[in-house]
């Protein structure tokens, strides 16, 4: 029997009810839109910090190197700069005797900061610099380069960007200037330079209590540097120019090869007479010896090296001669018929050769062998290659040519680091 319980509550879910309005569309779409711009303004801003931060380690990279060719340049010690870069003081590690000058890194740190204070573009090369010396199509950067930069005489003055790439490439086939010479450069608008020479060292003497003191020759001497003329001819065709990858690479091998072997000669025996500078050879306090053996040996290397402690220079540190000379020492036999080892006193004196020695001397075959500390040797150059188009000596061939041309002289601060090997005989 069914009985009706009045204390018995349904359970579950009856029914949902869901109570709304029409969407505000445009709200939607605003609040959507303020989103995304928050969204965009917060990662720009993101962005915009990134690049000011690359600013500031680019600026960073560029205060550290400048800081490290200061060091190079003042001795390779401790250095203390001032917040403008001055150098207030520094610690003297660097040979005395070596001469002022750009070495390795210092060429490339001296160029680049004054292609920084110039504003010029880092990406700027010697194929995109001679493309707009010859009229053709070229950039902004290249226009401003050239505005800035013709000559007086003639020609447009290599942006100081391009400068390093150039005597980087002298440097690696120049004997010379591997053996530790020094470019100084000058300023473009001094006719000369002049450096301080060591003549004679002084003679110190004992003296007695109110005794006079006894004197000594003249210690030092001013040489002046006449920066000469030096110009060669680069020719090539118009397409060549515009199309090529890497005329670049070629362009600056072909110029770098030219001139270092140009400085090499005459700055190992350049004759003086005008217009070409006088180089080691011909110059006064440069001791000479004879070859002392039938054939270039160890031992007159030895002798020179002797001559130079004997008066007293500093130990040699390279050997600069012909390349049959330097193949001939590699040639020597001992008695057992094996390479003749050098001996050891010349281990850290490098052996190098360039085309600039001749071989043609004394009315025969003689040659030349250069023995010495060469970082007291520099080369004055003007601040800048110039390079100028010959707009018609080519012009039936479809080349152009470029007069390439450079300012230079040959100094030695102290002859006596110089010894030369005369009547070399490989």
């Amino acid at each position: 029997m069914q009985t009706n319980n009045s204390n018995q509550v349904p359970r579950g879910i009856k029914a949902v009810y869901a109570q709304g309005g029409t969407p505000d569309i445009a709200a939607t779409i605003n609040h959507l839109n303020a989103a995304f711009a928050s969204f965009k303004g917060d990662n720009q801003a993101k962005l915009e910090k990134i690049e000011a931060d690359l600013e500031d380690y680019r600026a960073a990279i560029d205060d550290h190197s400048v800081k490290l060719a200061a060091r190079e340049m003042f001795g390779g010690g401790a250095v203390n700069l001032s917040p403008d870069g001055t150098v207030q003081a520094r610690v003297e590690q660097q040979p005395i005797h070596a001469a002022r000058g750009l070495r390795s890194a210092q060429i490339s740190a001296h160029y680049m900061r004054r292609a920084q204070a110039a504003g010029e573009d880092t990406r700027l090369d010697i194929g995109d610099f001679m493309r707009g010396v010859a009229g053709m199509q070229c950039s902004d950067s290249v226009r401003a380069a050239l505005s800035v930069g013709e000559s007086a005489g003639g020609g447009y003055a290599v942006p100081s960007v391009v400068m390093p790439r150039i005597l980087d490439a002298m440097v690696d086939q120049s004997a010379l200037l591997a053996a530790g010479a020094g470019i100084l450069p000058i300023d473009s608008g001094a006719k000369n330079v002049t450096v301080a020479a060591i003549d004679t060292l002084p003679k110190p003497a004992w003296r007695l209590e109110l005794g006079g003191v006894t004197e000594s020759g003249p210690t030092f001497r001013g040489v002046v540097a006449t920066p000469r003329s030096l110009a060669c001819i680069v020719r090539i065709s118009r397409e060549l120019l515009a199309d090529a990858d890497d005329v670049s690479r070629a362009i600056t091998q072909a110029i770098s090869q030219a001139f270092a072997l140009e400085f090499d000669r005459v700055g190992l025996v350049g004759s003086g007479k005008a217009p070409e500078p006088l180089g080691l050879y011909c110059m006064d306090g440069v001791k000479k010896i004879q070859q002392a053996g039938a054939k270039f040996a160890y031992a007159d290397m030895l002798a020179a090296y002797q001559a130079q402690l004997e008066a007293s220079a500093p130990a040699p540190t390279a050997a600069i001669m012909a390349p049959r000379s330097l193949v001939g020492l590699a040639g020597l036999m001992d008695t057992m018929g094996q390479p003749l080892n050098a001996p050891a006193l010349l281990d850290n004196v490098r052996r190098l050769s360039t085309n600039g020695v001749p071989t043609n001397l004394a009315g025969g075959d003689k040659s030349l062998a250069f023995v010495g500390d060469f970082s007291t040797v520099q080369f004055a150059l003007r601040e800048a290659l110039t390079i100028g188009r010959l707009n018609e000596a080519y012009a039936k061939t479809g080349e152009i040519g470029f007069l390439c041309h450079a300012r230079v002289d040959v100094i030695a601060n102290y002859p006596q680091a110089i010894t030369v090997i005369e009547g070399v005989v490989s």
